[in-house]
């Protein structure tokens, strides 16, 4: 199985601080960016794409869920469709859903939010994925109901424990760490990330992505 190396990043990770192409010369293929949430659009997303973009770097976006209801998973929905019309983006489209907030609503209420999101998301011509938490999914998410959609999952630990706890199809991406240090890339914790796909070349060759 082929394996591709990148990161993910946000407003946290100062955009002037980060030297992508010292990435890419890791070996590093790609940068997925927070687009933000139904609060504010991320302030260093348009950095972030800009510059990861100029150094070769393919580039995703996700967004933050704060969504209680479909109706609210919809307003997410066309939010990111805003932020990402017009950029180049040859990584998935990813829906981040862990709120605690969000587990007081049930599995299936959980699930309907995803699958409002996700579907507008993938009806608008992107390549739409699913990200959380072990606990969260398998709690907390009705997995048959999603199992269109690859996973973006975060689990902190070794592979084999993460065979353990993640049993659910399908594992595009595995976010294994959040404390991981590049030299001379930046000089502070990054998170890490393996995907499972090579995302830029299934979504160049589908043409997906073009709003």
């Amino acid at each position: 199985m082929s394996e591709y190396k990148g990161i993910d990043v946000s407003k946290y990770q100062s955009p002037a601080k980060m030297d992508y192409k010292a990435l890419k010369d890791l070996g590093y293929s790609f940068v997925i960016a927070k687009a933000g949430s139904l609060k504010a659009k991320d302030s260093a997303f348009d950095t972030h794409y800009t510059k990861a973009r100029a150094a070769g770097l393919s580039v995703g976006a996700y967004l933050y869920s704060y969504a209680t209801t479909e109706d609210e998973a919809s307003k997410e929905a066309k939010l990111m469709l805003s932020w990402i019309k017009g950029k180049k983006l040859t990584h998935p489209i990813v829906y981040d859903i862990e709120n605690s907030t969000q587990k007081a609503l049930g599995r299936e209420k959980c699930t309907d939010i995803a699958l409002r999101f996700l579907t507008e998301i993938e009806d608008a011509g992107c390549y739409a994925m699913l990200y959380s938490y072990a606990n969260f999914i398998k709690n907390y998410l009705n997995m048959d109901r999603l199992k269109h959609f690859d996973v973006w999952l975060a689990c902190y630990t070794t592979e084999e424990r993460r065979r353990a706890l993640y049993t659910y199809p399908i594992l595009g991406i595995w976010q294994y760490s959040s404390s991981e240090i590049l030299e001379g890339v930046y000089p502070s914790r990054l998170d890490q990330d393996i995907a499972y796909k090579d995302y830029a070349r299934i979504i160049k060759t589908k043409g997906l992505n073009a709003v």
